[in-house]
Parts: C-alpha cells; structure tokens; sequence
C-alpha cells in the first residue's frame, strides 16, 4: 500500500512539474498585456505562422502553470539580454 501511495504521490508531483517548467528550446522574448494576464512577461517564442500574423509563447500565469499559446505577433517583442 506504502508503495502504491508513494507512486501516486510522485505521478502527482510530476504532473505539477510539468506545468511549472518553461521550455528551453525557443527565443526569448516580452509578451506584452495585450495577449494576456500574465505573472510577468518574459517568455519563450517557440514558433511562428507562415504569414507571421501568429506567434506561439510558452509564458506563465498568475498561478505560475506555463501555457503554450498562440497570439498576435504584434504583442511579441525581442528581450535585451542584461
């Protein structure tokens, strides 16, 4: 039973995980509030359409999960690094 618990347990904490982690592979860039509320708005730009109206950011929320979205390109700006 002990083990079955610890299983679930870190199936759980896996998942949580999951949601929390930025991707690595991508451009860095702002995600301006026109796109979304987020926490801040540092994300990762992870791809862009043909007609490069759409671009798709891993950013994060208020509660700290990730989302992959697509939103306007417009709303997307290139981060200076410090």
């Amino acid at each position: 039973m002990r083990r079955l618990r610890a299983a679930v347990l870190a199936g759980l904490c896996g998942l949580a995980a999951a949601g929390c982690l930025m991707p690595t592979a991508g451009t860095p860039v702002w995600v301006d509030s026109r796109a979304g509320d987020f926490w801040s708005g540092a994300g990762m730009l992870t791809e862009v359409s043909e007609d490069r109206l759409r671009c798709r950011v891993a950013v994060r929320d208020r509660a700290l999960f990730v989302h992959d979205r697509w939103v306007a390109c417009a709303s997307v700006h290139p981060r200076r690094g410090r």
